[in-house]
């Protein structure tokens, strides 16, 4: 674990040392934007080992013989703890501090002591002399819950290199308030008695290394084969007031301990940090904690001596340096608001544009199109674009950004700024009359098929070569002599009515047998009024009398497309208009039959 701190710790320094260079490129999230206050929540988890000095001298019994006071170990310790920390960054940069607070730490683990075995003098309940002999039955054990509080006076580093990753360090001084430990133990004794007397009246103390044989002994050895059992023997001793016992255990188990004297230990304490927004941090690291604690043991400290007494080992416990090492979790929580002059959630101080309200991303400037460009580098700020052309659009997507795009919603080519040329002839559709047909400059991008100097678009002709007189056609030989026309009977019809008269049914049927015997015949249909009513009634009315007579032609077996019909309103009368009679003869229609060849 020790090595894993240092491996850890040369870990840091090498991120702070790339975190410093990548400072010096940029400083969005450097340690001076963050606040200068914070509150540290850290949780431990750790294993806890003690070196303990252990002062249960023999000479602290009275004048003692072959005696041991047994060596003291601590074992399967164990660390959980929490640490609440108020801490103040300094300096332009904020990258160190100074932090105080409060600690505690639940500990555990196990106290032993083997090879317990004390001889001393001793005087029992009737004045006589003897020798207390005390052994443990095994190796002692107090299993320890210790309390610590502490306040830790630290200083501080923190450095943050990118927008969600950091280190940070912990390191200084730690001041015990509090140790206190209670215990639960194992302990068993054996108290045996070796008396020395010459008359079973004066008796003496027997202080050679080994007692004499002619000593009494009221040891489990010597009365191991009693008839009662040794046992039972020690038992109606000391139900007699003398100090012996076989496995005896204390008369309490349980007890608490407390250091007389305060420490003042250490912590280092480094982490990775990783920020969830510019006010909290995650810390998650390795911590190394150590505490001296020392104890004023008395002189005259015994572990026991009487029968069921029991005086904790830890209070023969003179020192205890306490080590300390594992991992931690903690929450850093900056505190204070930043100038924000704009509003925009970016301090001013990471803020490029501090007088607009802008976005996160893009150090708080805006980018009113929402292209990805802040308007600061947006030549079209309005108008969403590509980063290529610095924030302008291309709409048709031709490689040449709108502004620059004479044809912007179209895709085209460069040499044309942007505009097509569809057929190829060099010619933009924009300026090309003829834009899908390959063409000619001098007509405008049309062609001319039969190079008669007239274009298609304007040759009736385009395959035949003809003069521009003629629209571009070939000249036709001249017409032959108009057929004659005749005019047959008007068809009558009443005021404002398209039913035709009865009378001028059987001239309708001429005509139609006419055009039926002749394929080329054509017939025009005239359709007119009187004056009575509007010109622009009277121009309707005409026509629905022409249609009236193509009707009735069509239902005689006459083809519609050999029927011509056109209405001429109140023109051309034929008559007065100031007579009914000749109103009668000016509401009609007039019938031409015309050979087309």
């Amino acid at each position: 674990m020790k090595k894993g701190i240092v491996l850890f710790l040369a870990a840091q320094v090498a991120m702070a040392t790339g975190a410093m260079a990548q400072e010096k490129k940029t400083n969005n999230y450097a340690d001076s934007l963050l606040q200068r206050w914070c509150i540290d929540i850290n949780g431990y988890g750790s294993i806890l080992s003690q070196s303990l000095t252990y002062d249960n001298a023999v000479s602290h019994y009275l004048n003692a013989v072959s005696s041991n006071a047994g060596d003291v170990k601590f074992k399967n310790g164990s660390s959980f703890g929490g640490q609440l920390q108020l801490g103040y960054f300094f300096g332009h940069k904020r990258h160190f501090g100074v932090g105080a607070g409060v600690m505690y730490l639940a500990q555990q683990g196990d106290i032993t002591l083997n090879n317990y075995m004390v001889q001393f003098q001793s005087t029992d309940k009737d004045g006589h002399l003897f020798r207390q002999v005390i052994t443990a039955n095994n190796e002692i054990k107090e299993q320890v819950k210790i309390n610590n509080f502490n306040i830790p006076v630290l200083l501080k580093y923190k450095n943050r290199f990118s927008k969600h990753w950091g280190v940070t360090a912990d390191a200084g001084l730690l001041i015990n308030l509090q140790e206190k430990s209670t215990y639960t133990t194992n302990a068993s004794f054996n108290y045996e008695a070796i008396y020395q007397t010459n008359d079973g009246s004066n008796f003496t103390y027997d202080n050679a290394a080994v007692a004499a044989s002619g000593d009494i002994f009221w040891t489990k050895s010597k009365h191991i084969n009693d008839i009662y059992g040794p046992a039972t023997y020690f038992d109606m001793q000391r139900a007699k007031g003398y100090n012996v016992g076989l496995d005896v255990k204390p008369n309490s188990n349980t007890g608490s301990v407390s250091y007389t004297t305060g420490s003042v230990g250490f912590l280092l304490s480094p982490a990775v940090s990783y920020y969830l927004s510019d006010h909290v941090a995650i810390n998650l690291g390795v911590h190394y904690l150590f505490q001296p604690f020392k104890n004023a043991a008395s002189d005259n400290y015994q572990l026991t001596n009487k029968v069921g007494d029991y005086n904790s080992v830890q209070k023969g416990v003179t020192a205890a340096n306490s080590n300390t090492y594992g991992a931690n979790l903690g929450l850093r929580i900056f505190f204070g608001k930043p100038k924000d002059t704009d509003g925009d959630g970016v301090p001013d101080k990471r803020d490029l544009c501090p007088e607009v309200f802008g976005l996160e991303q893009f150090q708080g400037c805006p980018d009113r199109d929402g292209d990805g460009i802040p308007d600061k580098d947006d030549l079209c700020p309005d108008v969403k674009g590509l980063a290529q052309f610095h924030g302008c659009p291309d709409t048709d997507g031709d490689g040449i950004m709108d502004s620059e795009d004479a044809c912007p919603d179209v895709k085209g080519l460069a040499q044309f700024h942007g505009c097509p040329d569809r057929d190829g002839d060099g010619i933009r559709d924009k300026d090309d009359v003829c834009p899908d047909v390959k063409g000619l400059v001098q007509f405008h991008g049309c062609p001319d098929t039969d190079g008669d100097g007239i274009p298609d678009n304007e040759d009736k002709c385009p395959t035949e070569a003809g003069p521009a007189s003629n629209n571009g056609c070939p000249v036709p030989p001249a017409p032959a002599p108009v057929p004659v026309v005749k005019v047959k009977e008007p068809i009558l019809f009443q005021t404002n009515k398209t039913e035709i008269a009865k009378k001028s049914i059987p001239t309708i049927q001429d005509v139609a047998k006419e055009a039926k015997e002749n394929k080329d015949v054509v017939i025009y249909v005239d359709g007119y009024t009187d004056n009575q009513g509007s010109k622009k009634y009277n121009k309707t009315l005409s026509v629905k009398r022409a249609k009236a007579v193509e009707l009735k032609l069509t239902k005689m077996g006459v083809d519609k497309k050999k029927i011509m019909i056109a209405g001429h309103g109140d023109e051309a009368p034929v008559e007065s208009n100031k007579t009914k009679e000749g109103r009668l003869k000016n509401r009609r229609a007039e019938l031409k039959v015309k050979s087309v060849n």
